[in-house]
């Protein structure tokens, strides 16, 4: 059997894209947000396995199936979010069947329609469900639209992301969930204070147990929090070391000044002493 010159024309740079493929897999953005999660993802409950290859498709944006299901509490439940980036046209839709494979089976919204939401952390209440059981599973999925520089001709893509959890009575739900709402822009650094108290949470509060474990190979609901807090937290440092230059600089400048005016006045003190000499 010979192989043919023309036929290696065509093999190489297949071998040449594959190569490729596997050193230069598909991201969203930089950092953890084009790593670990995308431009928003659930703090709790948590959600199934990340990828950039999958978080466009619909639905859920994962090449996995339900897994490790999440306690959810019948009544008064909250989803969480930790935002990464700028996002808009933000929707949560319910799925009761236990294997959801369609878009049409996220039929039902449970969160009122968000038109937009800035990086930082928010949480969002569920709206009353109706019919449902104790023990019954269902998959929560959000939706969103984003955009990369660079991607996609600069617009808008649309991101999806699920979490699978069943359904238990309120009084047998015992996770603390991390239910808080800051952003980027209304973040303020805190203050010393005597008081040790905590702040408040809008969330159900309960800490007989942690919250659950992230799906393998996901990001935990701190590390999340971690990622946006920190983008916040590293904007106001740089906003602090312009303000400390600027300062310094005012500082310098106005020390520079006084030496000036105390050397003229000496000057001028000096002469005054040299003329009353000669006067007498």
């Amino acid at each position: 059997m010979h192989f043919h010159p023309r036929g290696a024309r065509h093999i190489l740079p297949l071998f040449s894209i594959l190569a490729c493929a596997q050193t230069d897999p598909k991201k969203h953005g930089e950092g953890e947000e084009g790593n670990s999660m995308g431009p928003v993802a659930f703090m709790w409950p948590p959600d199934r396995l990340w990828t950039a290859a999958s978080d466009n498709v619909g639905p859920c944006g994962s090449p996995s199936g339900p897994g490790n299901r999440t306690s959810f509490p019948l009544s008064q439940g909250s989803v969480a979010l930790s935002i990464a980036d700028d996002a808009w046209q933000v929707a949560f839709r319910i799925s009761y069947n236990n294997n959801p494979t369609k878009q049409s089976d996220f039929s039902n919204q449970v969160v009122s329609n968000i038109s937009d939401i800035d990086p930082g952390h928010q949480c969002y209440k569920l709206n009353t469900l109706e019919g449902i059981t104790s023990g019954q599973n269902a998959t929560i999925q959000l939706e969103y639209w984003s955009e990369f520089e660079g991607e996609n001709d600069g617009k808008n893509q649309t991101f999806f992301a699920c979490s699978d959890v069943t359904f238990v009575e309120a009084k047998d739900f015992t996770s603390q969930v991390p239910c808080f709402n800051v952003t980027s822009d209304d973040f303020d650094a805190p203050t010393p204070s005597g008081s040790s108290s905590l702040p408040s949470s809008t969330s159900l509060t309960s800490t007989s147990s942690p919250p659950a474990a992230p799906p393998s190979g996901g990001l935990s609901s701190g590390a999340k929090a971690g990622i946006a807090v920190g983008s916040i937290v590293g904007g106001l440092l740089v906003l602090g070391a312009v303000a400390l230059f600027l300062f310094r600089r005012g500082k310098g400048i106005g020390l520079k000044k006084r030496e000036s005016y105390e050397l003229r006045a000496s000057k001028l003190g000096a002469g005054d002493e040299e003329a009353s000499c000669k006067s007498a």
